[in-house]
């Protein structure tokens, strides 16, 4: 269809063309003829690159004609560029050449059109439209750009809240000219206010903004518009930002680039011509625009006046602006001193009921209110009958049937009290409402998968009026519930001796050069040259060491005489998976003793260093810097190998691997800290027993299977550049398990308490209590804070991640905060691959790191994270978060293989495969 609507486009732009120059159809004529001689060219080895094979003749000289014909040109020191651009056109050089010769009348709008910049905005975006004085102090913009940034609060407009929750910063500046794209604060001018929107059913895309600016009267101050519409063909120029366009916007990308060059969100100069409109009330003229283009100007190069305001194009069919003459009334009428309508309507506040008194004795509720009503205050009274009170249930009584979340709570926990045997884990759970997350409060009852069909045959369906909901046990679920798992509250690791300056968890407040970025754009190019820096020595902590490319890596720092200590845990031994993108590690561990190369696996458990996971991700080189992460040294998922194209084509592909958040800073205390825990972490492993090798985990867990409902990420639409900052930072130093937990739980604590505005907060899973009687310290008083931001926050959100195999499930932490009264629907997300653990605070502080929210998590597990005070930092992670909440998903149910027969012609009814039986040790521990 869009091929369809793209040649059709062609053919009415060269139909225009014969028709006002008749004398190129005859070179038109030989065009066509010689690329319908094409096919035999190539037949004798004749080169036909870039001619079009494929198409019709005349549909590839159509679409030539339309390329050479409509250039785009740099605008630098306030005039058109006519050297970097390729005039292939006759009617292209011509327009050219006659806006080139109309420099006084043009010229002087030129610092009068700017680029509308934001600062603090959701996603990667440093720009969002064009705008242009048609005032000392009031620029004109589109509706939709202004939509972006502001939204209407009475009979006034403010701005949106962007990143973290603060508010949006906006300014226009007129130059980004050609290479000047980060221009000075000479032509930058504060957006002030917003001083008008369009209401969204008006044909007129158009908006004003107030500025900060004063004028001296000594050059123009604003651009004058047309006094009438300009006649079909008249010469016109747009001027304005266009910025890149995915591929979903503009299909031929290679067209894109040829005509500007690949270089976008400058301003530039577009001639064109008016077209005859088609819609009463537009403007449609030919110039060639891109999406930044949203409030350009429309010039009349013969009077430097304004023939339109640019509000929208459709590819390859037609651009649309507002017309002169709309303008003008808007302008002479000076519609932003208007004030917006205000929209009423009539809001009844209920008036809050006595609390009502309990009679014990009784176990019911008896109301101090006239029985059958309640009254609203508007300020009238009008009573509303409700019929005959209910009395609630006495404790143990059966509940009604509109039962709440304060109720289920009881009845779980005197359901886990009596539960049938087999019942591993029992919380609130809701039922589903088709595919989402229904109202109705139940009883979640986890069962091994093996024993489902028959604890679900045998228990109760329903308990104290709440219906039981039997689902099979998840691994984390069946882990928690082992006696020898749960029995590890405590490990040998040696805080006595991490004391001092060398190891100290004090803040930092020192110079240092950090460089923050997020996977998988940049993870592999940035450890890259991280690890390729190393001259003398690395000491490393790594979960999972599988990658082919970082062994290479890492090989080649050893063969150059650098030194590698190394603490793993044993999820680093898994199966390899594939041989092309996973090394063997093992005889590669072996073969590297020729080197300088020392090594040990973490012991787990009570007499071990770490309770069940060395999960840490830090690495410090010898010169006082370091890196620390999320993500693990895995090959397809948190270490991909990403290209410059894929990066390109974000926009409209999705990229391999999960998102991350990686930081190397550039500090000798902090190195020191982090590589004199992990030398001592290699020191204490050894005294207590830890080897080369990991000590088998042979137990086996069985995966529940679930439907195969695939929900895939999105692409992420914006890429994150790596920022590089070289100054003072505030950042403190966590891990785990230090003091037990302790150090990093009550910073954190801390750092969500103080939460006044923002929280944002994305994370794999948040494992939730398995049941109403468990205690599990630290990790309940982090979820308890969190669930107070949530329900309390302006902004507070948490991305978590769809599922796996060995996460605590997502649907489970909705359930909790949902019991909890949360409104999960605006809070809660999760998506694909988000390997990320980090916390933005109020836009000024931040969580980074490997830390996962489960009991040993934040207790008695190795892990390192990062805290920082710091503003720069916090947006641009938030900047992260954003792009991931616009393309995350509502959280749903989980639903399962089910444990009904499945009948086969000509066989008997056989069970359907609930769960597989799968090793510890070979689980996916992402």
């Amino acid at each position: 269809m869009e091929s369809e609507e793209r040649r059709d486009y062609n053919q009415r732009f060269v139909e225009r063309l014969l028709a006002r120059r008749p004398a190129f159809r005859q070179k038109y004529e030989e065009a066509i003829a010689r690329q319908a001689a094409e096919p035999a060219m190539q037949a004798e080895g004749v080169a036909t690159e870039g001619m079009g094979i494929g198409l019709p003749p005349v549909d590839v000289v159509n679409e030539t004609i339309v390329k050479e014909e409509r250039p785009v040109l740099f605008v630098k020191d306030d005039w058109i560029d006519i050297v970097n651009v390729e005039l292939d056109g006759e009617e292209a050089r011509e327009l050219v050449t006659e806006l080139n010769n109309a420099r006084v009348a043009v010229g002087p709008v030129m610092p009068l059109i700017g680029r509308i910049d934001v600062f603090g905005f959701p996603g990667s975006l440093d720009f969002i439209g064009t705008g242009w004085f048609v005032a000392a102090d009031v620029v004109v913009t589109n509706r939709h750009v202004a939509q972006l940034i502001a939204q209407q609060q009475g009979a006034s407009f403010v701005f949106t809240r962007g990143v973290a929750g603060q508010p949006v910063s906006v300014s226009l500046n007129t130059l980004h000219e050609f290479d000047d794209v980060a221009a000075g604060q000479a032509r930058t001018f504060a957006i002030k206010d917003v001083l008008y929107i369009e209401k969204i059913d008006s044909p007129n895309d158009i908006a004003f903004l107030r500025v900060a600016r004063r004028i001296d009267g000594a050059k123009p101050g604003f651009i004058t518009v047309c006094d009438a519409n300009l006649a079909a063909d008249a010469p016109v120029v747009t001027i304005g930002y266009p910025a890149k366009a995915p591929k979903r916007i503009i299909p031929d990308q290679n067209l894109m680039k040829e005509l500007y060059r690949d270089r976008y969100d400058v301003k530039r100069a577009a001639p064109g011509l008016i077209i005859a409109s088609q819609r009463n009330d537009s403007t449609e003229h030919d110039c060639t625009t891109l999406g930044g283009n949203s409030g350009s100007v429309i010039i009349d190069p013969r009077t430097g006046k304004a023939a339109g305001l640019h509000y929208a194009g459709l590819y390859k069919q037609a651009n649309y602006a507002v017309p002169a003459s709309v303008l003008n009334d808007y302008i002479r009428r000076e519609r932003w001193r208007e004030p917006p309508t205000i929209e009423t309507r009539t809001v009844i506040q209920p008036v809050a009921p006595k609390v009502p008194a309990v009679n014990q004795a009784a176990g019911s509720v008896v109301a101090p209110f006239t029985p059958g009503e309640v009254s609203f205050t508007i300020p009238l009274t009008i009573k509303v009958s409700l019929g005959q009170p209910v009395a609630t249930s006495a404790p143990g009584a059966t509940l009604p049937q509109d039962a709440g979340p304060a109720d289920a709570e009881s009845a779980v926990a005197q359901f886990w009290d009596h539960r049938p045997e087999g019942v591993l884990a029992a919380r609130v759970g809701f039922l589903d409402d088709g595919d989402a997350i229904g109202d109705t409060p139940c009883i979640a009852a986890s069962v091994l998968p093996s024993r489902l069909a028959q604890v679900a045959a045998t228990g109760p369906s329903e308990y104290h009026g709440l219906p039981v909901r039997y689902l099979p046990a998840s691994v984390a679920e069946q882990i928690e519930a082992r006696p020898e798992i749960e029995s590890v509250d405590s490990t040998e690791y040696d805080d006595d001796a991490r004391t001092g300056r060398d190891f100290s968890f004090a803040e930092v407040n020192e110079e240092m050069t950090v460089r923050a970025h997020v996977g998988p754009e940049y993870s592999w190019d940035e450890l890259n040259a991280f690890l390729s820096g190393a001259r003398r020595a690395l000491v490393s902590a790594m979960y999972e060491f599988h990658a082919l490319h970082i062994k290479d890596a890492i090989q080649d720092r050893l063969r150059a005489g650098v030194s590698l200590k190394l603490v793993l845990d044993n999820a680093t031994f898994s199966k390899v998976k594939d041989p092309d993108e996973e090394f063997d590690r093992i005889p590669t561990f072996k073969a590297w003793e020729r080197y300088s190369f020392d090594r040990i696996v973490a012991p787990e458990g009570l007499s071990g260093l770490i309770s069940d996971s060395y999960h840490i991700k830090v690495t410090a080189r010898d010169d006082g810097a370091f890196w620390l992460s999320s993500g693990n040294w895995k090959p397809d998922s948190s270490q991909p190998i990403i290209t410059q194209e894929q990066r390109d084509n974000a926009a409209d592909e999705d990229l391999p691997g999960n998102r991350e958040w990686h930081v190397v800073i550039y500090n000798e205390t902090l190195t020191n800290r982090f590589r004199n825990h992990i030398l001592q972490d290699l020191k204490r492993s050894a005294d207590l027993g830890g080897g080369i090798l990991p000590r088998s985990k042979m137990e086996e867990v069985e995966v529940p299977q679930e439907e195969a409902v695939v929900f895939e990420r999105r692409p992420p639409g914006a890429v994150l550049e790596p920022l590089e900052i070289k100054r003072k930072v505030k950042v403190k130093p966590v891990l785990t398990p230090d003091k037990e937990g302790e150090i990093y739980s009550e910073a954190v604590l801390d750092l969500i308490n103080s939460a006044q505005e923002s929280l944002l907060f994305q994370i794999p899973y948040i494992a939730m209590p398995s049941n109403p009687r468990q205690d599990r310290g630290f990790i309940d008083e982090l979820i308890k804070a969190l669930t107070k931001k949530l329900k309390t926050l302006d902004d507070a959100r948490v991305i978590l991640r769809t599922g796996g195999q060995k996460f605590s499930d997502p649907t489970h932490a909705a359930w909790y905060f949902k019991s909890k009264g949360v409104d999960i629907a605006s809070r809660l997300r999760r998506m694909d691959d988000t390997h990320t653990k980090g916390m933005i605070v109020d836009g000024k502080r931040m969580l980074l790191g490997s830390h996962n929210w489960s009991k040993p998590g934040v207790s008695l597990n190795r892990d390192a994270s990062l805290i920082f005070d710091d503003q720069e930092l916090s947006m641009y992670y938030a900047k992260a978060f954003e792009i991931d909440w616009r393309r995350a998903n509502p959280i749903r149910p989980k639903r399962y293989v089910k444990p009904e027969g499945v009948a086969i012609p000509g066989a008997e009814s056989v069970v359907a495969p609930l769960f597989k039986l799968i090793r510890l040790q070979d689980l996916p521990t992402e």
